[in-house]
């Protein structure tokens, strides 16, 4: 999902593999962000490509480099890279701003292609479309993901995520929360603290190494795969999908399971789940 194309006024999804060098017309875009008194940063990214590292106070500005590209001469100046404050939030808008009408399918593009750094001592939000993002190195990550792709690491604090039918990877978190998890997949690794999952839908749910315990509300048709957690293992029901379970230093409960299949080894704490129907 690196780049994207513009159909009949809507920005429509092309493979990866037919754009991923594609920039016949670009304009370079920077923006020096300003922090001022500033306490929260959102990014709202949509359709585009950000790269975000998180940097102390020392390392100097902070600024926002890339570019803007497109398929023809006249779109790129529609491709925006804007800030705005509100009290101390700061907000940093990706956008297309113009209308382009009568393209089919694969013969147009235009995109924003923009990396950076941000105080690693801010907590960072993230409103991502079917764009990609990668964030490093944040004190904590509040996200929300549609069909897009979003990898966050080195993030210290709680990373609190909405997932629709996009990917998520995460690895060296804080902990998690995740209220939502459509179609979506999930993969998170060495999580320093607990695990909080509300529904999960038809998509997959993958964790490894969590120093805490793992919670989850529900699973409908998608699998969960919880493997090597210092704490306990709680779920409250479970639809037609698979939940998989191993290494666990506490316990493992299941509340409440439909038709789906619950396996469970190396559970050193007491295990109580329902018997199969």
């Amino acid at each position: 999902m690196m780049r994207k194309t513009f159909a009949l006024c809507a920005l429509l999804l092309v493979p990866a593999l037919a754009l991923a060098d594609d920039c016949k017309f670009s304009e370079p875009r920077n923006l020096k962000l300003d922090l001022a008194g500033v306490k929260k940063v959102v990014f709202d990214a949509q359709q585009n490509t950000l790269k975000l590292a998180g940097a102390g106070a020392s390392g100097g500005a902070f600024e926002l480099r890339g570019r803007a590209c497109a398929s023809d001469a006249d779109t790129p100046k529609q491709l925006t890279l804007r800030q705005r404050r509100d009290g101390d939030t700061l907000t940093v808008t990706l956008q297309h701003e113009g209308t382009l009408r009568g393209i089919s399918l694969g013969n147009r593009y235009a995109y924003l292609d923009i990396a950076g750094s941000v105080p690693s001592s801010l907590p960072l939000q993230l409103r991502l479309g079917s764009g990609d993002a990668d964030i490093g190195g944040v004190a904590s990550l509040d996200a929300a993901v549609g069909s897009g792709d979003l990898h966050a690491h080195g993030v210290r604090g709680l990373v609190s995520a909405t997932l629709g039918s996009g990917d998520i990877q995460l690895r060296d978190i804080g902990g998690l929360n995740l209220p939502t998890l459509g179609s979506g997949d999930l993969k998170a690794s060495q999580i320093g603290g607990e695990v909080k999952i509300g529904t999960v839908g038809s998509g997959d749910l993958t964790v490894h190494g969590v120093r805490g315990g793992v919670q989850i509300d529900s699973i409908g048709s998608g699998d969960a795969q919880l493997r090597d957690v210092s704490g306990s293992v709680a779920v409250q029901s479970i639809g037609s999908g698979d939940l998989d379970v191993s290494d666990v230093g506490g316990k493992l409960t299941v509340q409440r399971a439909g038709s789906g299949d619950v396996h469970h080894s190396g559970v050193r704490g007491s295990v109580d789940v329902p018997k199969p129907r």
